[in-house]
């Protein structure tokens, strides 16, 4: 039997190879073009890349920058200024770096990146602060003694601690330390104080920061720029004199050893150190900068009408008498008491105790009767022969509270606070 064919399909196959062809090639120029733009996405990718590491390099070169010129901290610019410009990094690219004022101590930097081809940027943002804040109402650099009938209080439960970064010693059971004591050195305690369940020897020393007369007078300057009237600085001429200027280095007054200021203070002149003594009278309300050691030997000042000071000493703060002292910042540094180049002593009774930071470069002496809101820091520098004091003693009937709110004009270690884009 016969087929019959009903059509003819002569010639079908060619359309249709041509047809894959046409297909084939369209798959070839997309996977081609896909594959160019690909490259050009992964070299633009690869740039931004290059540029966010350069801009973080620029962070960590003003990190570095920062850490060891803590001037540029300190006298930062509320407006933006160049802190470091398009370093050489062999081809790679560079970075731009720039900071500014964000608070006491502490700086905003922006860091920006360029890589070296293609002109990708990018940006980087950080916040760093040299400021020092203490979670313990005593701190010393060494060896601590705390006798007598001390008691460390603390607001609100925290901040009541105590550590020395040396040995503690804490003699009579009177002694009550409302946080921790502690001491990286030995710690004793065999009058059984009362202290903290995280009391002990062996702790990780602690960051005591540098306590130099000249940073306090140098935040004093800026603290009181309004009110430099207000700022006593009693120096030392080559003649041996006494010289009284306020904070704009005004001469006010020049003393020979044996005369009185207008504001109360003797000059006696001595070696290595002269003596500036408050003995009676009223004095001014300010902050003083002493050139040697100031005493204040006298009751000052009342409940109603404190005496308002910050004193600052290149040697010795020693206060016998019973003064009556209050803040105000047209006349004070704020939460700064007592600052010494040397060391700190301390007697007496006063009626409404005593408000802000007691500072030695070297060693305090606490003793008498009182109360104290704030915090004590000795920084335990190498005991001068002939100073006030030769060990960090707290003794007497001595009541300390610090709620880690006090903000005096100190500098720690440079910090990076947040780092983001």
């Amino acid at each position: 039997m016969k087929y019959q064919r009903f059509g003819n399909d002569q010639g079908l196959i060619l359309p249709l190879a041509l047809m894959a062809f046409v297909v084939l090639g369209a798959l070839a120029a997309a996977i081609l073009s896909i594959g160019g733009s690909e490259a050009q996405i992964a070299s633009n990718h690869l740039r931004t890349i290059q540029a966010q590491f350069l801009a973080e390099a620029g962070l960590e070169h003003a990190f570095n920058t920062l850490r060891t010129t803590s001037s540029l901290v300190t006298n930062a610019n509320v407006n933006l200024q160049t802190l470091l410009s398009n370093p050489s990094l062999g081809g790679a690219g560079s970075y731009t770096v720039q900071h500014q004022k964000a608070g006491d101590y502490t700086v905003r930097v922006v860091s920006t990146g360029a890589s070296a081809i293609g002109g990708a940027q990018a940006i980087r943002r950080a916040v760093m602060s040299t400021f020092f804040r203490s979670n313990d109402a005593i701190l010393t650099d060494g060896s601590m003694t705390i006798g007598g009938s001390t008691g460390v209080l603390a607001t609100g439960g925290i901040c009541g601690n105590v550590h020395a970064n040396g040995n503690l010693t804490l003699n009579g059971s009177s002694v009550t330390i409302n946080g921790n004591a502690t001491a990286s050195g030995t710690y004793s305690n065999p009058g059984g104080a009362t202290v903290g369940a995280g009391s002990g020897g062996g702790t990780p020393t602690e960051t005591v920061p540098h306590i130099d007369p000249a940073d306090f007078l140098a935040a004093a300057t800026n603290l009181l720029a309004g009110h430099l009237d207000h700022l006593y600085q009693m120096t030392v001429n080559a003649n041996g004199q006494g010289e009284v200027r306020d904070g704009s280095g005004s001469l006010l007054q020049t003393l020979n050893s044996g005369d009185t200021s207008t504001c109360g203070w003797k000059y006696t002149a001595d070696t290595p150190l002269a003596t500036w003594k408050l003995n009676s009278g009223t004095p001014c309300n300010g902050t003083y900068y002493f050139q040697g050691t100031a005493e204040v030997a006298s009751t000052l000042g009342d409940d109603s009408n404190p005496w308002k000071t910050t004193l600052i000493a290149t040697g010795d703060v020693k206060i016998t008498g019973n003064p009556t002292i209050g803040a105000d910042a047209a006349y004070t540094v704020h939460d700064s008491l007592f600052i010494a180049g040397r060391d700190v002593k301390i007697q007496g009774t006063p009626d409404n105790g005593y408000n802000g930071l007691i500072a030695a470069h070297e060693q305090f002496d606490l003793s008498g009767t009182g109360t104290i809101v704030g915090l004590i820091i000795g920084e335990n520098a190498l005991d001068t022969p002939g100073s006030l004091v030769s060990a960090n003693t707290v003794n007497g009937n001595i009541t300390l509270t610090y709620n880690c709110g006090s903000n005096p004009p100190l500098q720690g270690p440079l910090q990076i606070l947040s780092w983001g884009l």
